[in-house]
């Protein structure tokens, strides 16, 4: 059984702390051949870390070479991921290296999973755990001491409450894979619904973030892509009413799932 980026800090650092074999079983309930087989490989907590954060910096010059199309797949799922990360993902120190979450609504198995490929794809040697919590909720995470640069709007505190902007390297693979990015917003924020009107139902795409920053890069995106947006009063949703720019995103997105 393959165990977690978590499952091989607590060994090594115990292993660090002075603790034997025996001990590292009884206090983690990890099976004791798991435990030498880890220690084996990597010694100490040191040694997994440069382990990874070697096999994660392979993928990350591919996001920087917008214009290599060999590199098409990896920016596609990170256009997808940041848009992910920018609604509904968090990035936590944890220990000496970060942790991506994103926490989705299990009644969307499908976007589970296209968070879960689009993480793989970028960083592939990484693990990728989804954990089913209470209340409908499943947290997609992983391990990386490469998430603050993938993601420099990293920082303290809610998004909707600092600037929120983008590099240069990421606009570019936005501008060049807006669908990727649309989607991600819309599974995080965003909703598919009817729309009653003189007893007609219409149908129509809704996003909503607090932030502007981030309504804006959505704004952004729909431009890119031809779609006609309006907003509330409120400003904080903006919405995909004309029927040939619904008609087009059931024809590459559709309905959460």
């Amino acid at each position: 059984m393959t165990r977690t980026y978590e499952e091989k800090i607590q060994i090594l650092t115990l292993r660090d702390q002075g603790k034997n074999k025996c001990e590292i079983e009884r206090i983690t309930g990890i099976p004791r051949s798991t435990i030498r087989d880890c220690i084996s490989q990597y010694m100490d907590l040191a040694a997994l870390e440069e382990d990874v954060k070697a096999q994660a910096i392979k993928a990350f010059p591919a996001l920087k070479s917008v214009k290599d199309s060999r590199q098409a797949g990896i920016q596609q799922a990170y256009s997808y991921l940041l848009g992910i990360y920018l609604g509904d993902g968090c990035i936590s120190k944890m220990g000496r290296t970060y942790s991506l979450r994103v926490s989705c609504d299990s009644r969307y198995p499908n976007i589970i999973e296209a968070i879960r490929e689009a993480i793989q794809k970028i960083l592939p040697h990484n693990v990728v755990d989804a954990m089913k919590l209470k209340y409908n909720c499943v947290v997609v995470g992983c391990y990386s001491n490469e998430w603050p640069e993938l993601f420099p709007q990293h920082g303290e505190g809610m998004k909707y409450l600092r600037k929120i902007q983008l590099e240069q390297w990421q606009q570019e693979i936005v501008d060049q894979y807006p669908l990727e990015f649309f989607k991600g917003l819309y599974h995080s924020d965003g909703i598919r619904s009817q729309n009653i009107v003189k007893g007609k139902d219409y149908r129509r795409y809704s996003f909503t973030n607090m932030s502007e920053d981030i309504r804006q890069m959505f704004v952004h995106a729909c431009e890119l892509l031809g779609l006609h947006w309006t907003t509330k009063t409120s400003k904080r949703d903006i919405m995909i009413s004309r029927r040939e720019d619904v008609a087009y995103l059931d024809s590459l997105i559709g309905p959460k799932s």
